[in-house]
């Protein structure tokens, strides 16, 4: 009998235990980034827009992202006007190990180039014809990080002759995949903040600067400057989709022990 009592306070700890430990499903709050020029860009989601909505989960587990059903449609607008758009389907970010991987994945051109000449998702100029004639195929081979850009007729590349993919690489391979150096869409491989566990937020982030990337890059307005290494940097911020109910984890656990030391000192005065 006092055996089966401890072993059920301990469960109670254990139980007291992993309620705080225990990660919770995210809810995602911003996809953020900063043009080549420094300038902000919070990237629209969620349909307040008019465009798609979100249908992703997500959970965060071991320094792991990993987005566990539907899809994410991110765009990035100038004023009212698609610039582009990011589609990808079941993304994972591995912190640890600087990885990031999908199901599928796609940038979408906006209208905004049809106005001013150019593809942004290709990184091309439409030519004398005003017409875009250039097109990208994406998740060549089933790998979301291989694609291939076709330049045609009278379009040119922009200058370096890289342009938008899942990840910053430089391409090649066996299918030949196109040469995306510096211009990842969802590559935040890096742990900025991670105060879910007092119900604060996630932030995970990348650019082209060295080192940690500087605060200053994700607060919205003015253009910091070159000096911050602010250009093209991007990222994610996330909170707890169920906050996590602190106060009664601590007071099951302050209880579960005060449970336990009690049923210790009555076993010591029976013995």
């Amino acid at each position: 009998m006092k055996h089966t009592f401890t072993k059920g306070l301990l469960a109670l700890v254990a139980l007291a235990t992993s309620a705080t430990a225990l990660a919770a499903p995210l809810t995602l709050q911003t996809v953020g980034l900063r043009a080549a020029s420094g300038t902000y860009y919070s990237l629209f989601f969620d349909g307040s827009d008019g465009g798609p909505v979100s249908t992703a989960t997500w959970d965060w587990s071991g320094g792991v992202l990993t987005m566990t059903s539907g899809f994410l449609h991110a765009t990035q607008r100038v004023g009212a006007t698609a610039l582009l758009s990011d589609v990808v389907t079941g993304l994972v970010i591995d912190t640890n190990t600087g990885t990031t991987t999908a199901t599928s994945y796609q940038c979408i051109d906006g209208a905004f180039g049809l106005l001013t000449g150019a593809n942004s998702c290709a990184n091309t100029s439409f030519g004398d014809d005003f017409v875009n004639d250039t097109t990208v195929t994406y998740n060549v081979g089933g790998d979301a990080s291989c694609s291939i850009r076709n330049i045609g007729n009278d379009d040119s590349s922009g200058t370096p002759a890289v342009y938008r993919g899942l990840r910053s690489w430089a391409g090649g391979g066996p299918n030949g995949c196109g040469d995306n150096t510096g211009r990842g869409a969802l590559d935040m491989i890096t742990i900025v903040q991670d105060t879910l566990g007092s119900n604060g937020s996630l932030i995970l982030a990348n650019f082209n600067g060295v080192g940690s990337i500087p605060a200053a890059c994700l607060v919205p307005g003015a253009n910091p400057g070159d000096a911050l290494g602010c250009q093209r940097a991007h990222w994610l911020v996330f909170t707890n989709a169920n906050p996590i109910p602190v106060p009664a984890a601590a007071w099951l656990f302050g209880s579960a022990l005060g449970l336990l030391g009690w049923a210790r000192r009555r076993q010591v005065t029976m013995t």
